[in-house]
């Protein structure tokens, strides 16, 4: 004959871990939402080093965050950009800037800067420049 108290006890034994994992990983989920900031990226991006190539798009790619990206007019070697990223951790985090050049004849070129520093400053917006050395 089976012990019914056995297999009630192993019951509930299951179940309160199960409810202590699920509000533990609740817990987890609240605290990382809660850290995560919006961060505006300003700057200038530069196509100079392409024969008659202006900026078509500027695309942030975070480590950990929300892809952004701008269309600046292209108009000049040298334009403005400004991208709001969302989800960057409250420590900040690291991004791939890439830039899109574009001629008069609809080539395009494209150049990388990986591993720049992501963190909301204190006042205003964070700039940067690129490309960035």
């Amino acid at each position: 004959m089976q012990n019914f108290s056995s297999v009630k006890r192993k019951t509930l034994s299951s179940v309160a871990v199960l409810a202590a994992l699920t509000l533990a990983a609740s817990v987890a989920a609240v605290g990382t939402a809660q850290a995560a900031v919006k961060v505006t990226v300003t700057g200038t991006v530069s196509c100079a080093k392409f024969d008659d190539s202006v900026p078509k798009t500027v695309t942030i790619t975070p480590k950990t965050g929300v892809v952004g990206e701008d269309e600046p007019p292209g108009e000049e070697k040298v334009e403005q950009y400004t991208i709001k990223l969302t989800g960057i951790p409250g420590g900040g985090t690291t991004a791939t800037f890439k830039v899109v050049c574009e001629d008069d004849e609809g080539d395009t070129n494209t150049y990388k800067n990986k591993n720049v520093p992501i963190k909301k400053p204190p006042n205003g917006p964070l700039t940067v420049n690129l490309p960035v050395a």
